[in-house]
């Protein structure tokens, strides 16, 4: 080949292979799905430096509580420790099946738990041993450094104690939040169900609080029903009713709850009794009342004045007449509550048998003791008193 058509050859290879590197690179290139386009989101989580584990820092929840007292109080969530004190305020505790809490408890509660239907159940989950918070009881001070000293989330106080909650809450720097159900021997309905509610809200247990509440509501309700157009009420004395400790025969008050629950008075409703206070015997001789029930807490204390005089007992038709009966004890540092409702059910089935007469007061008992309570205690109660619901003899022939 001439030197010449050597040239014009490599020349057009060359153009040749040009022109297939450009038809390459132009091609199409394969379908694919489009790919998102990065966005900047805010972060919920601290920045980790790329040496350090990866965690989730989760920040603290706090709520406002209004307590009975109309205080605003801000509390830390989770509540993992509290303690209860005042009359009261750990039965309430107790109720709400929230024990796990407790940090500590006063001396009182570490006593045998006759009288108080929650110690029942402190004795039986072993917690007479937690630390004492402080002596306990009505119009005692607060123990300040021994609150402190169990470091707890929160304080419940009843707001019957010698100090004010705003100044336990300043100088424990703890949270302190008020409950109540009513002044010693009646109960406020509406304070009850709204201290349970605002602690079943600070304990986690809200759905507890409201089973509770609406468990508490049907017996009211069913109580009211059975009683309903009674056309004859019988005359009705409570006697012996505890008070601060053990009181006499005399011992009674106005507006008994049991009896309000049943639409019942009482003789002393008449004279305006207030609890803690006494009827004369001259007002009990003219009231004459057909239904007598004793407070199984001072039975004895009856019995041993009745051995010493009989006649003015004698001289009461339902002595004479032996109408008179035993009710489990209903105060004991505060109102024992599933106690009164057990008291209306037996109270009920004694004096309108007609109307109750598909109840066994024992079975009821511990229906409710197991509802508020978590076990039936009604056994146990009447071993401590030597008996529980039933007629009570006092021979005056």
């Amino acid at each position: 080949m001439s030197p010449k058509l050597t040239i014009l050859v490599a020349v057009v290879v060359a153009i040749a292979i040009g022109a297939a590197l450009y038809l390459i690179s132009n091609q199409a290139p394969p379908t694919t799905a489009p790919q998102p386009t990065p966005t900047t989101t805010q972060q919920t989580t601290p920045v980790q430096s790329s040496t350090s584990p990866q965690t989730t820092a989760t920040p603290p929840q706090y709520i406002t509580i209004r307590d009975v007292l109309g205080r605003e109080v801000q509390i830390k969530l989770p509540v993992r420790r509290v303690v209860a004190i005042g009359p009261g305020a750990l039965r309430l505790v107790v109720y709400l099946n929230a024990t796990d809490k407790l940090a500590g408890i006063e001396a009182m509660e570490k006593r045998p738990p006759q009288g108080r239907d929650y110690g029942y159940v402190l004795w039986a989950k072993n917690l007479t041993g937690l630390p004492v918070i402080g002596q306990g009881g009505p119009d005692s001070p607060v123990n300040f450094e021994a609150i402190i000293g169990v470091k707890p989330d929160v304080i419940i106080m009843t707001p019957v104690l010698a100090n004010t909650p705003d100044e336990v809450q300043a100088k424990t720097g703890i949270p302190v939040v008020v409950v109540s159900y009513g002044t010693v021997g009646t109960i406020n309905y509406t304070e009850l169900f709204y201290s349970l509610r605002i602690l079943g809200r600070i304990l986690d247990r809200e759905q507890r609080a409201e089973r509770l509440i609406a468990y508490m509501k049907s017996l009211i309700e069913d109580l009211a029903r059975r009683t309903a157009n009674v056309t004859e009420r019988p005359k009705v004395y409570v006697g012996a009713i505890s008070y601060k400790g053990g009181q006499p025969f005399t011992s009674t008050q106005s507006g008994f709850p049991p009896l309000v629950l049943l639409k019942t008075p009482s003789v002393a409703d008449k004279y305006n009794i207030k609890p803690g206070a006494q009827i004369s015997w001259e007002a009990l001789l003219k009231e004459q009342p057909d239904v007598v029930f004793i407070d199984l807490g001072n039975y004895l204390t009856v019995v041993q004045d009745f051995n010493k005089s009989k006649d003015p007992y004698c001289s009461l038709n339902a002595f004479k007449q032996g109408k008179v009966y035993g009710i489990l004890p209903f105060n004991h540092y505060w109102t024992n509550i599933a106690t009164m409702l057990a008291d209306a059910y037996y109270m009920g089935k004694v004096l309108y048998p007609d109307r109750f007469a598909d109840v066994d007061p024992v079975k009821k008992a511990d229906e409710i003791y197991t509802e508020f309570l978590g076990m039936p205690i009604y056994q146990k109660i009447a071993r401590d008193f030597r008996g529980g619901f039933r007629q009570l003899s006092f021979p005056c022939g």
